[in-house]
């Protein structure tokens, strides 16, 4: 699907019916998502209960910021509602695209992690939808032998848990070839990703090269971590991997526990949560563009996504992570093991060109992995590039 054209897959869900001419038929808010299957069968299912009238359609993650800052800036092509990743918001928000909460919803009961991912320049730019990032999951009860300190304080713990943890049949750790799961090793060693706030590159230094090897030694046949999953897969396979046990401690996030999990009773059920050092806390937002043609519709399906009730819900059900003290409080167990598990995680730097840093880190991450270059040759690419792109964007 090009950047230039909508995703062709539009799911028209349940709207009032009226007959007639006056008053003309209530128009759908028009929704654009990063949902995951399981959560866009949940919105379909609020929908419908509750008799509210949209078009959900799914944006591509991968270039979800610049398909919808192009939507954005085209009056004919504007959604009135979309749910972004956290790290999409000081572009979209320094572009001046995004339409301010109204009162009531700015004066919710946020939480302060969430409250900080919404907010740009001092004030609520969105409506958290659920807080995210990157924790150890394992299975409840525990694979043996289970390491007598738990959680691990840094990666040199959690490695030798991991290869404590592998046995015939079981690796003890699983993480994706991704630049996003390489943020605690660099963090480990004294390293980052790039801050354009501060205009520092994090990766200029050995330490950052030194945590890329460490990463792609878990890897390793000889490592404890399980092979990487073809490209495409990566999902579904660790998936799979854990809940049959062939993986001890999972690195992944909230998004993956439908998943990974059992459901006892109508709860996620089966995992635990534990912190991962020099973990990312990222989240997802609902914004409302300037454009949208319908803003209070927009703003009231935003308000009921993050109503107290149904965040407590999808909690249970989804794994994810309520925004709101109301909603956290009646949350499930597994999600506030992972609220719990992310209050010590910090969050990537909030700059316009955080997102993109990971377009040059994945491939990287990747070629290091699979031995097609040194850590210091893949390195050396991604200072290159990202001295072009903080040089590039304001």
């Amino acid at each position: 699907m090009s950047d230039h054209a909508w995703p062709a897959a539009l799911l028209t869900l349940c709207g009032l019916a009226c007959g007639g001419s006056d008053p003309p038929p209530t128009r759908a808010v028009r929704f654009v998502h990063t949902f995951s299957p399981a959560e866009a069968a949940a919105l379909d299912e609020l929908l419908t209960t509750t008799h509210r009238s949209a078009e959900a359609t799914l944006l591509p993650f991968a270039r979800g910021e610049a398909v919808l800052g192009q939507a954005m800036r085209k009056a004919d092509d504007c959604p009135d509602l979309a749910r972004i990743d956290a790290t999409w918001l000081p572009a979209l928000a320094g572009d001046g695209l995004l339409a301010a909460p109204p009162p009531e919803l700015a004066a919710r009961d946020w939480l302060p992690e969430a409250r900080e991912l919404a907010s740009h320049d001092g004030a609520l730019a969105a409506a958290p939808m659920s807080i995210d990032g990157l924790v150890l999951l394992h299975r409840d009860p525990p694979p043996q032998p289970w390491p007598a300190a738990w959680p691990p304080a840094d990666l040199d713990a959690l490695e030798a848990a991991a290869r404590a943890l592998t046995a015939p049949g079981r690796w003890g750790l699983g993480l994706r070839v991704d630049g996003y799961w390489l943020v605690p090793f660099l963090r480990a060693r004294g390293a980052d990703v790039a801050d354009g706030t501060r205009g520092t590159l994090g990766i200029d230094g050995p330490a950052a090269e030194q945590a890329l090897d460490e990463m792609a030694a878990l890897l390793r046949p000889d490592g404890p971590a399980a092979p990487p999953a073809p490209p495409g897969t990566e999902a579904e396979t660790e998936a799979r991997r854990f809940r049959s046990g062939a993986i001890a401690l999972l690195v992944t996030g909230p998004w993956a526990l439908p998943e990974v999990s059992d459901v006892r009773g109508g709860q996620l059920s089966g995992v635990a949560a534990a912190a991962l050092p020099g973990a990312p806390r990222g989240g997802q937002l609902l914004v409302v563009p300037k454009c949208a043609r319908d803003p209070g519709g927009a703003w009231q399906l935003a308000a009921a996504l993050t109503d107290a009730d149904l965040q407590a819900s999808w909690s249970m059900r989804l794994g994810m992570v309520p925004t709101t003290a109301a909603g956290l409080a009646k949350a499930g167990h597994v999600a506030k093991q992972v609220y719990a598990a992310l209050v010590t995680a910090e969050p990537l730097p909030r700059h316009p060109a955080s997102a993109a840093l990971f377009d040059d880190l994945n491939p990287a991450v990747a070629a290091v992995v699979a031995g097609d270059a040194t850590a210091a040759e893949a390195m050396a690419g991604v200072r290159r590039a990202w001295s072009r792109l903080l040089e590039a964007t304001p």
